[in-house]
C-alpha cells in the first residue's frame, strides 16, 4: 500500500485509506473450505492516525499558511508568521506651515503631527493568546533635517510618542517616548523601538498611536513638503497558546490512493455479497458540519458525481462520538474491486461552534495539540466455499 499526496490536499489522514485496505487484505486472507457454502461477515476495526486541525485555521490574503505547530521543550504550541504594516507621511502632509516656503531654504516651521497605524490580522483570525511575542515600531526618517530637534533644554527639544494598543479592545500594551533631549532622528537614518509581549490575548491585530512635537529652532533646510518619514509597525517571534477563528462553511479536502492486489480482484469480485461501513470520529474540536467520502479510480473521479465513476458515501458529519453508519452495494464494492488504483478522499464543509462576547457566531478556539481520530469499521458479507 502507498499513500501519496492527491489533488484534494496532503497525505495527512490515512484512516479510509488504511480501512479500505485492511478491508481488502481480510478478505483476500480467508482460508476456508471449497465447501460447503457460508455467508460470512468480516468486521476490520481501524483506528486512524491523528489529524491535526492545522487545516482549520486561517489563511493569509493569498490562501497561504500562517499558523504552524511547533514544540518547546517538549510542549506544542502555534508559531504565527510576522504580522506588520507600514505607511509614509509627507513632510506637507505633518507639518501645514511648510507648505508656504515648498522649494525655498528657510528655518523649519514647527509642527505637531498625531496618527495611527493598525496591523489587522487576517479576516477569519479573531485572536491569539500568545504566550510571548515582540512587538515593534521602526521610524525611518527621509526628510533633509532631524524632527525631534535635539536639544538639552527639554523646553526646546522634540519628542516622538508612541503607544501600541490592541486593536480589538483598545488595551494599552506598551508605550515609549523619545526625547530630542537624548537621541535625535538625523535625516536618512532608522530607529527599531521594541517591547516584548508575555501571557496577553491580541484581537484583531495591533494599533500604534505616533505622535510627534517638533519644534522650530534655527535649523534651516530646503523645504521639500514631498519628503517623508515612515513608519512601520510589527509583532514577529510570535508563539501562541491558542487561536480563535472564524470556521464558516470552510471546505477540508483530501486525498490518497492505495493500492490492490491483482491477484485477487477476480476471487473478490465472485465472493462478495454486500458490505456496510460504521464511522465515528473522536476529537474534541470546536467544529461540526457535513462530511462526504469519495472512493475512485483515479483523482479525477474523486467527487466527480457520476456514480459510475465514483463511491460516495453520504449523509456523514464532523460530529464527534456519533456513530455513523452506511451500506454498499454489491455493484460499489465490486468497482471499487475493478479500480486500478484506489483512491480515497474526503470533503467537509466545517461551521465553528462558538459564540464570541461581541455575539458572533461559528467561532472556534484551537490548540495546538488537538486532534482529530478516526475510527471506522468496515463489514464485509462475503460467500466462501465452493462457487
Amino acid at each position: 500500500m502507498r499513500c501519496t499526496k492527491g489533488v484534494f490536499g496532503t497525505c495527512r489522514s490515512r484512516s479510509l485509506s488504511f480501512a479500505a485496505g485492511a478491508w481488502l487484505s481480510a478478505l483476500t486472507a480467508c482460508a476456508v473450505p471449497e465447501a460447503p457454502e457460508w455467508d460470512v461477515d468480516i468486521q476490520v476495526p481501524f483506528s486512524s492516525d491523528p489529524v491535526s486541525i492545522i487545516d482549520f485555521l486561517p489563511l493569509d490574503e493569498n490562501g497561504d499558511t500562517i499558523i504552524r505547530v511547533s514544540s518547546v521543550d517538549g510542549v506544542s504550541i502555534f508559531v504565527v508568521d510576522v504580522q506588520e504594516d507600514s505607511i509614509n507621511y509627507s513632510l506637507g502632509q505633518m507639518c501645514s506651515d511648510c507648505r508656504t516656503y515648498h522649494g525655498s531654504a528657510v528655518a523649519v516651521p514647527g509642527f505637531d503631527y498625531v496618527d495611527s497605524l493598525d496591523v489587522s490580522f487576517p479576516e477569519k483570525l479573531i485572536s491569539l493568546e500568545i504566550l510571548s511575542a515582540r512587538v515593534g515600531t521602526r521610524l525611518r526618517n527621509d526628510l533633509n533635517f532631524d524632527p525631534l530637534r535635539p536639544n538639552a533644554d527639554p523646553d526646546l527639544a522634540g519628542y516622538l510618542a508612541i503607544a501600541v494598543r490592541d486593536l480589538g479592545s483598545g488595551v494599552l500594551l506598551d508605550s515609549v517616548l523619545v526625547s530630542g533631549v537624548e537621541q535625535g532622528l538625523p535625516a536618512g537614518t532608522e530607529k527599531t523601538f521594541e517591547l516584548q509581549v508575555n501571557g496577553v490575548e491580541i484581537s484583531g491585530g495591533l494599533r500604534t498611536i505616533f505622535y510627534v512635537h517638533s519644534p522650530e529652532d534655527a535649523q534651516v533646510a530646503q523645504i521639500d513638503t514631498a519628503m517623508n518619514a515612515r513608519l512601520a509597525s510589527f509583532i514577529d517571534q510570535i508563539q501562541v497558546e491558542a487561536v480563535t477563528a472564524l470556521v464558516e462553511t470552510d471546505t477540508l479536502e483530501e486525498s490518497f490512493i492505495v493500492d490492490v492486489d491483482e491477484d485477487v480482484r477476480d476471487e473478490l469480485r465472485d465472493r462478495v455479497q454486500g458490505g456496510s461501513y460504521e464511522l465515528e470520529l473522536q476529537h474534541d474540536v470546536e467544529a461540526d458540519g457535513a462530511l462526504e467520502v469519495s472512493i475512485a479510480g483515479s483523482a479525477g473521479d474523486l467527487f466527480s458525481g457520476d456514480p459510475t465513476r465514483e463511491v460516495r458515501l453520504t449523509d456523514l458529519a464532523l460530529t464527534p462520538y456519533l456513530v455513523q453508519t452506511g451500506q454498499l452495494s454489491v455493484d460499489e464494492v465490486e468497482r471499487v474491486i475493478d479500480y486500478f488504483d484506489v483512491y480515497i478522499g474526503y470533503r467537509a464543509i466545517a461551521f465553528g461552534t462558538r459564540t464570541g462576547a461581541g455575539g458572533q457566531i461559528n467561532l472556534s478556539r484551537f490548540t495546538p495539540d488537538q486532534l482529530i481520530q478516526t475510527r471506522l469499521k468496515v463489514t464485509t458479507q462475503v460467500r466462501i466455499g465452493d462457487l
